[in-house]
């Protein structure tokens, strides 16, 4: 990466970035890193094992769950890039590593199995599963577990090291399904000294064999989701609970203020009113007038002016920035103002912002 790039989108500011951007405002997806490989490889799971007819809906949430009685999976949005999952690891010291999340994401396909062929109502889930009461709200509403767990128990699978399955019914399932699902069926050799384990095991495969070709009995709603990060106004700082003093000190292209202060964010009236103009699009319609200006009263490389307008461009766009029409003109006599003087500090002291 060039010099000036480098500067721009270095990892300080590319965190501080994220750090300062609302959950809803992420450019993030399902697709994206060790999350995504995972997705991937669980419905290969489901393909493999035959059950084509289960239906699920993978949406990205401030945590890993299913919402009850549906197949809707929330999946945690700190597991989508690079620099969100080390920011996690820093601020709330622990991390999934890839096969840790392929793990969960095999453990909640246990749950949206448990729901959509709604099994918790069959006789021989609940004495295999030892189910007392109301499948639900029996549930533990923290995240303690209803009995102390025996680390010595031989009745349950124990993936994670964790004795997850210990802690409900539910997830007792959905441990017992996840370590089924695993290719090569080492379970059989893995929990063949473990008869509590293998009697659960064994369930599973027959009931994914009875199962396998038929409908599941419930119509998933898709819009029955638990905290999905497009309704999250806090920012990734709130939510890890993090301070941002340290990235502000060592980011050296960190230009969010600066855009702010130039332009406005879009509301609701901004953006379905003729009047207001995306700052992107009016900094991407006045680049080439703007790099020729700055580069005639300032002698830095032209590359330095155009790698930073462009920073400037994405950010305007992520942030949602607007301006008013009829100000373009006052806006591109700022913003080139902006652009020369920074690019003046670039040309003398080798970077664009003080430290």
């Amino acid at each position: 990466m060039r010099y000036s790039r480098g500067l721009l989108y270095s990892p300080e500011t590319r965190k501080l970035e994220l750090l300062t951007t609302p959950l809803s405002r992420l450019d993030i997806s399902l697709d994206e890193g060790p999350l995504g490989k995972a997705i991937a490889v669980a419905r290969d799971d489901l393909h493999r094992v035959g059950l084509r007819r289960l239906t699920l809906n993978f949406y990205l949430s401030t945590g890993y769950g299913t919402v009850e009685g549906t197949t809707n999976i929330a999946l945690g949005f700190y597991d989508t890039n690079r620099y969100l999952r080390e920011l996690h690891r820093e601020y709330r010291r622990w991390l999934y590593s890839p096969q840790d999340i392929l793990a969960t994401v095999r453990h909640e396909l246990g749950h949206a199995f448990c729901y959509a062929y709604k099994l918790y109502r069959r006789k021989d889930f609940r004495e295999t599963f030892n189910v007392r009461g109301h499948f639900f709200r029996s549930y533990p509403l923290t995240n303690r577990y209803v009995i102390r767990a025996n680390p010595y128990s031989r009745d349950f699978v124990n993936p994670m090291g964790d004795h997850y399955a210990q802690k409900h019914p539910d997830d007792d399932f959905a441990e017992t399904f996840a370590v089924w699902l695993s290719p090569r069926r080492t379970w059989k050799r893995k929990y063949r000294r473990f008869p509590g384990a293998m009697k659960k095991l064994r369930f599973v495969d027959r009931v994914v064999a009875e199962l396998r070709r038929s409908p599941p009995e419930i119509e998933n709603d898709p819009d029955l989701l638990d905290e999905q990060i497009e309704d999250q106004t806090i920012t990734v700082a709130q939510f890890l609970k993090a301070r941002t003093t340290r990235y502000r000190r060592l980011a050296t292209g960190y230009v969010d203020p600066d855009l702010r202060r130039m332009f406005r964010r879009a509301s609701a009236r901004t953006r379905n009113s003729s009047t207001f103009v995306p700052a992107a699009q009016f900094i991407r319609a006045n680049r080439p007038l703007i790099i020729n200006r700055v580069g005639a009263w300032i002698r830095v490389d032209p590359v330095a002016i155009r790698d930073l307008v462009e920073k400037c461009h994405d950010r305007a766009r992520d942030l949602d920035l607007v301006l008013k029409g009829q100000d373009e003109e006052g806006h591109l006599l700022a913003f080139t103002s902006y652009i020369a003087a920074r690019c003046q500090y670039y040309a003398i002291y080798g970077r664009y912002f003080p430290r």
